[in-house]
């Protein structure tokens, strides 16, 4: 997309292009607007000077890997940067051949319910995510002349599971039969799930130094990604956090010690099927283990737990994810207190048969 600059009596030109892998700003002077205006048009269409406008050139796939090369993938963990690489083996699959130029929303919408059919709604959305940042930075580059997916909506038309939360009732149940039988390490990493809301590479990477038993806490500094299989970086900074933990389950732990660190008996899938097995016994609907950390949040913030300390216990960036993420659990603690709000009102002295109005 071409600027343009008033200098003096003249007026200067400025168009984004480039050159081999490199995006860089051209610029030329002109006497008049009207002839600046003429060669922009003709260079963003055309080759110009040895030239070339990457937004009649590049396609999005190319455009993509540039992109993750250059922003993404110095900024990420290892495992991170494996997504990225699927998804843009996804972005090949879809967009091969189509130009920058080319895109626009019914196209792009297109695709992505193309993509809809074969794919669970979560695995949708975090793809289209991803893609979405893309063409945001194109246009910002000048690659894209505008917005073209703010309109498009991810249709999925498969089913997947859906996000699982314990009920109160059942959060005792399985943490009560969790304290009466650590008899794998799988058990043990069950239980820290459902006691801390940490995440799945968080709880195989704890050791025992970062137990503090007299401090009853667990320091969460490093991750373990069974993508690349070796110890990472957390998520994000907001992730070095230190979580509290009761008496009880500090005993516990270093009852157990000897199961730390999980990673060292881990393979893909093995809490999952041994939390299956577990849940199937105490009769509690289907979960998967990442929703013992949804269940965990959901459990504190049901019992009036803020939601800023919820957000830090998580590690979550900012309140505004924990929001997003546990809307539904607020929204029913929100008609609770309503629904008790106006029982109060309902029972006050002055509301009472036979009370007289003292309006």
């Amino acid at each position: 997309m071409a600027s343009f600059e008033k200098r003096g009596k003249k007026w200067r030109a400025i168009v984004s292009a480039i050159e081999g892998v490199n995006r860089v700003k051209r610029s030329k002077t002109f006497k008049t607007k009207k002839e600046a205006t003429e060669w922009a048009i003709k260079v963003e269409n055309s080759k110009v000077d040895g030239y070339t406008i990457s937004r009649a050139t590049i396609t999005l796939p190319e455009y993509f890997l540039e992109w993750y090369e250059r922003y993404r993938k110095p900024n990420i963990r290892e495992s991170t940067q494996m997504r990225y690489i699927s998804e843009y083996n996804r972005v090949k699959i879809l967009f091969e051949g189509v130009k920058l130029e080319q895109l626009n929303t019914p196209l792009v919408q297109d695709k992505l319910d193309e993509y809809g059919k074969t794919v669970a709604p979560a695995t949708l959305s975090k793809f289209w995510d991803i893609v979405k940042s893309c063409l945001r930075d194109a246009q910002i580059d000048g690659l894209i002349k505008k917005d073209i997916w703010t309109r498009v909506k991810t249709h999925s038309t498969k089913s997947g599971a859906d996000k699982g939360v314990l009920s109160a009732t059942d959060f005792s149940k399985l943490q009560s039969y969790l304290y009466d039988h650590i008899d794998t390490n799988s058990d043990l990493g069950i239980l820290i799930a459902l006691e801390t809301g940490a995440r799945l590479g968080e709880i195989a990477a704890i050791t025992l130094d970062d137990i503090d038993f007299k401090k009853n806490t667990i320091n969460i500094s490093k991750s373990y990604s069974i993508a690349v299989q070796k110890l990472t970086e957390t998520k994000n900074m907001q992730s070095h956090r230190i979580i509290a933990i009761t008496e009880q389950f500090s005993k516990l732990l270093h009852d157990n010690s000897d199961y730390l660190p999980l990673y060292s008996h881990y393979y893909n899938r093995q809490f999952s099927r041994r939390l299956k097995d577990i849940i199937d016994a105490l009769d509690i609907p289907h979960l998967r283990f990442h929703d013992l950390r949804h269940s965990h949040a959901s459990f504190l913030l049901y019992n009036d737990v803020s939601i800023d300390y919820v957000s830090k216990r998580l590690g979550h960036k900012n309140t505004r994810i924990t929001l997003d993420v546990y809307a539904h659990m607020l929204k029913e603690k929100e008609t609770e207190q309503s629904t008790m709000a106006l029982k109060f009102l309902s029972s006050s002295p002055q509301m009472s048969p036979g009370s007289k109005n003292n309006a």
